[in-house]
């Protein structure tokens, strides 16, 4: 177990070092996130919503932004690991899939967090929202949804990584299966806005909890095959 937390390390600190070298992913993830939200804020201002319609739509702009930027965006990582084979040179050094999925998570996780954390503030600047007083659980919410999300991610990029068609590809296969994080996370984004809680007695949570869990053992398990086939 030590040894595989050491090499699990290893791989964390590849990660960081690949990213910071090139910073191509998150300056996607942010660049992206902050143009569609100046398209989003100034479409609602040219239609004249009021503050209480646009706090009723500010959830699903939200949501649908953070998908759609993260699905874009995440398959330079695996052009990366394609162009410089990789995969294939951990594979041979021993590395297990198990392994290089949980460092792939992780560090997914991380850039996902940061993308929705500046959605929640360029979102709400461009909509005229108050979102100081619900920050805290806003990111909390967004660290699950980032990890049931990288969860998922990783692995169907993993798949999707084969194809020339690559980068219209994953956004279509990953978006339906991100549907029950998609109404979670607009059902738990719009009880924070409107009442300033999330009801723990709607069956919302507990979704989103299931889909972490579900999206986890199904990449784990089925990670080193995508990579290797």
């Amino acid at each position: 177990m030590i040894e595989w937390l050491r090499v699990l390390l290893v791989l964390l600190q590849k990660e960081a070092r690949l990213e910071l070298r090139g910073k191509e992913i998150l300056t996607l993830l942010l660049c992206n996130a902050i143009l569609m939200s100046a398209l989003v804020g100034a479409g609602i201002s040219s239609a004249m919503l009021d503050r209480l319609n646009t706090s009723r739509v500010f959830p699903m702009l939200l949501w649908l932004i953070f998908l759609l930027t993260t699905t874009a965006s995440v398959v330079r990582a695996y052009e990366q690991e394609l162009e410089n084979r990789g995969f294939e040179g951990l594979l041979l050094a021993g590395v297990t899939g198990s392994q290089i999925y949980v460092a792939k998570v992780i560090s997914m996780t991380f850039l996902f967090f940061c993308n929705i954390i500046l959605l929640f503030v360029v979102l709400a600047a461009a909509l005229d929202q108050q979102l100081s007083t619900i920050l805290l659980p806003l990111a909390l919410l967004g660290l699950c949804s980032a990890s049931a999300l990288a969860a998922l991610i990783v692995v169907l990029a993993a798949v999707a990584s084969t194809s020339r068609m690559r980068g219209v590809l994953l956004p279509i296969i990953a978006l339906p299966l991100l549907f029950p994080l998609f109404f979670a996370g607009v059902e738990m984004t719009t009880e924070l806005v409107v009442r300033g809680a999330i009801d723990l007695t709607l069956p919302w949570p507990s979704i989103l909890l299931c889909a972490n869990a579900l999206y986890f053992a199904l990449g784990i398990n089925l990670f080193e095959y995508a990579i290797r086939d």
